[in-house]
C-alpha cells in the first residue's frame, strides 16, 4: 500500500446474473477528493459495497488508509465515514436517539461536534427521520459520518435528488472537511456537474467497467 493513498482499489471484479463488475482499479490520494462518476446501473454501488466489505469480491483487493476492510477492524471503522444513498437510519430515530447510538458506537465520538453539524443544517431536536426530507436525511448522515474520528469519507449519490441550495450547503462541507491533509473524499453520482467543482480526481465507471481514472486538471486540458 502506497501511504499516500488513502484509498486503492485493484483488480476488483464482482460476477452477477445480467452484471459483471470487471478488474476495477483506481486511486485516491490522500488529502483529495475522488467524484466516481456513471450512469445508473453502471456499478458504483457495487466499487462501493465491495470496498466497504458490504459484499464479497470474486477478485481483487481494497485498502482503506491502508488497511484490508476485513481485517481493519474497530480502529479502521473509527476512520471512516460512509453515507449510502439510502442513508440508512431507521426512521423511528429523533436526533437525540442518534447521538446516544453514536456515542455507544464511536470510542472517538463527538458531541460538541455532532451538535454544531445538526445546529448548522437546522436539524429539529424531537422531529422523527421518517418526517426529514431527503436533504435532511443526508445532513444528519453526514453529521453522524463527521463527528468521530473520520480520515477517509466515502459516499455513495450523496448529492442526487438534492435542491442546488441543499446540494451546495454539502459541497462546502466536503471543501471545509478536506482542508485537513489527512482527509479524503470519494464520493459517487450520476451528474458529474454535481460534483466538478470540488472534485481533484474524476473516475468514470461505465458497464462495469472503469473508462479513466485521472486528475480533473488533466482531463480538461484534454477536452
Amino acid at each position: 500500500m502506497n501511504m499516500e493513498n488513502a484509498l486503492e482499489v485493484k483488480g476488483l471484479t464482482k460476477h452477477y446474473k445480467g452484471f459483471t463488475l470487471d478488474d476495477v482499479s483506481f486511486s485516491l490520494p490522500a488529502g483529495c477528493i475522488m467524484g466516481f462518476i456513471g450512469e445508473n446501473g453502471a456499478g458504483k454501488s457495487t466499487t462501493i459495497r465491495l470496498m466497504l466489505g458490504l459484499a464479497r469480491a470474486d477478485a481483487g483487493t481494497v485498502r482503506l488508509l491502508g488497511e484490508d476492510p476485513d481485517e481493519g477492524g474497530a480502529v479502521l471503522r473509527e476512520r471512516l465515514g460512509v453515507v449510502m444513498d439510502d442513508c440508512g437510519i431507521p426512521e423511528a430515530l429523533s436526533l437525540r436517539d442518534m447521538r446516544r447510538i453514536l456515542a455507544a458506537g464511536y470510542r472517538t465520538f463527538e458531541p460538541d461536534k455532532f451538535d454544531a453539524l445538526a445546529a448548522r443544517f437546522q436539524l429539529p431536536e424531537r422531529k422523527m427521520v421518517k418526517d426529514y426530507s431527503r436533504g435532511m436525511r443526508m445532513k444528519l448522515s453526514l453529521a453522524a459520518a463527521l463527528s468521530h474520528d473520520c480520515r477517509l469519507l466515502i459516499l455513495d449519490e450523496a448529492t442526487s435528488g438534492l435542491d442546488p441550495v441543499v446540494r451546495d450547503e454539502i459541497l462546502d462541507l466536503f471543501l471545509e472537511f478536506i482542508q485537513e491533509e489527512d482527509h479524503s473524499i470519494f464520493v459517487s453520482s450520476h451528474i458529474l456537474s454535481n460534483l466538478e467543482k470540488v472534485c481533484d480526481y474524476i473516475t468514470f465507471i461505465h458497464g462495469g467497467s472503469i473508462i479513466f481514472s485521472e486528475e480533473k486538471d488533466t482531463l480538461l486540458e484534454k477536452y
